[in-house]
């Protein structure tokens, strides 16, 4: 008795046919016993797709169709009191950099590029002596401007090379709550506080 080929996944002993079916996967016939079905994640675990497939071709399912677990949010409480003074302070130092200037002591009243590139709070401190004016590189950025500064006159920013072009953009003192002072941006022509 001869038997008709099907392919290498069908080889079976001629004195025990087997039935064959074709690999929903590969499309290759294939014992019938061999085959197995093709399982995939779906919602929290393991289900059936309802595919008989040769092991050779089995895809494992993978864990990301899973759907997430989520950890519960805690309870809240009613009328909370956060601190927010320290975590307006942790949050701009960890995320964006403070810098502390002494006015007074400033090398030609300007702040450096690799200075204005690296942090995005500037905290100006100093005992003035008279109204000063501070230089920043004309570079498109937002930033703090913090004004400690002490001596009853009035500390002013300007972009470098706009001597003539705009006044300068003078800084009110920083808020005793949050330490802050205006976020200021720049257009490349001026200096615009962004707080108002």
């Amino acid at each position: 008795m001869r038997s008709r080929g099907h392919g290498k996944y069908t080889k079976m002993n001629l004195k025990n046919p087997q039935a064959i079916g074709r690999c929903d996967i590969s499309g290759f016939m294939v014992r019938h016993s061999d085959m197995v079905e093709q399982m995939r994640y779906v919602g929290s675990g393991l289900v059936g797709t309802k595919m008989l497939v040769n092991p050779k071709f089995y895809s494992v399912p993978n864990p990301q169709e899973l759907i997430p677990r989520i950890k519960i949010d805690p309870k809240p409480i009613l009328n909370p009191r956060p601190d927010n003074l320290i975590d307006n302070q942790l949050t701009i130092a960890t995320s964006i950099g403070i810098l502390d200037i002494d006015v007074p002591t400033l090398v030609d009243n300007t702040i450096s590029i690799e200075n204005f590139m690296d942090f995005g709070s500037f905290n100006f401190r100093g005992v003035l002596i008279e109204d000063t004016t501070v230089f920043v590189p004309n570079l498109m950025r937002e930033f703090y401007a913090n004004n400690f500064t002490t001596g009853g006159f009035s500390l002013s920013l300007q972009l470098i090379g706009n001597i003539s072009i705009t006044p300068p953009l003078i800084i009110p003192k920083a808020s005793t709550i949050t330490l802050l002072g205006p976020l200021i941006g720049n257009t490349l022509i001026n200096l615009q506080n962004l707080s108002i």
